[in-house]
């Protein structure tokens, strides 16, 4: 019988654990690289350098911080635009979409 691929982790993968829509345990499979980490920092750079300190927070995920200071600017740009910039902290993926 061959060996599934799919319970082998890739190199520089973690594997997280979040919960589905039940409550049950699922792990996930996040990739995490030298570049991504450098544009991560670039990115959080720039936001606190216009003024969103939120990206500071150590209990945020990238996630919310990138998002959350997209939204921030945005807002403070005072241009009116037609969107709903609806955004919660520690959503799940389904509401994070």
């Amino acid at each position: 019988m061959a060996a599934s691929v799919f319970h082998r982790v890739r190199t520089g993968s973690k594997l997280g654990v979040q919960y589905n829509e039940e409550g049950q345990l699922i792990q996930v499979e996040s990739r995490e690289d030298e570049e991504q980490s450098v544009k991560l920092a670039e990115i959080l750079e720039l936001l606190l350098a216009a003024g969103y300190f939120r990206a500071r927070i150590k209990g945020l995920s990238p996630f919310d911080k990138v998002v959350g200071g997209m939204t921030w600017c945005i807002t403070t740009c005072n241009f009116d635009i037609d969107v709903d910039l609806l955004f919660q902290e520690n959503s799940t993926i389904g509401q994070k979409m």
